[in-house]
């Protein structure tokens, strides 16, 4: 027994070494748990200025969409007032052009009228001279 702690002893002495010199031999590692806490907290403390920040982007977006669709109903109003009055100016235009057909078509009625009234009045004169050259011989 004597032996076994003689020789107890230097292996004792071994692993204590050996131990100092892998457990002992730098800087402690460290888990970083109060920087990964202040930082937590930082950031918790910095989230209320961000909310609120998008909370101003969000409110900004919405009035420049509630501006732009009131805009564009604006646009769609007019557009159906010009498609009104456009459909209005058509009906206008196509009045006026049957208007002028017919003052066309009645004024060559009334040129075709007087050229043949003039051309009977014009006939009825010639036959009467010639019936009267006729009588006379």
């Amino acid at each position: 027994m004597n032996r076994n702690r003689k020789r107890g002893v230097p292996v004792l002495i071994l692993v204590l070494l050996a131990g100092g010199l892998l457990f002992g031999g730098g800087k402690p590692a460290e888990a970083g748990y109060w920087n990964d806490f202040w930082s937590g907290v930082n950031e918790l403390s910095q989230l209320p200025s961000e909310v609120s920040e998008l909370k101003a982007d969000y409110q900004n977006t919405m009035d420049k969409l509630d501006a732009t669709q009131e805009t564009l109903e604006n646009f769609r109003r007019q557009n159906e007032e010009l498609m009104e009055r456009n459909r209005e100016l058509a009906a206008t235009v196509s009045a006026l052009t049957e208007a002028q057909q017919t003052r066309d078509a009645n004024t060559r009625k009334i040129r075709v009228l007087l050229f043949t009234g003039l051309a009977l009045l014009a006939g009825y004169f010639i036959v009467l001279r010639l019936v009267r050259l006729a009588l006379r011989r």
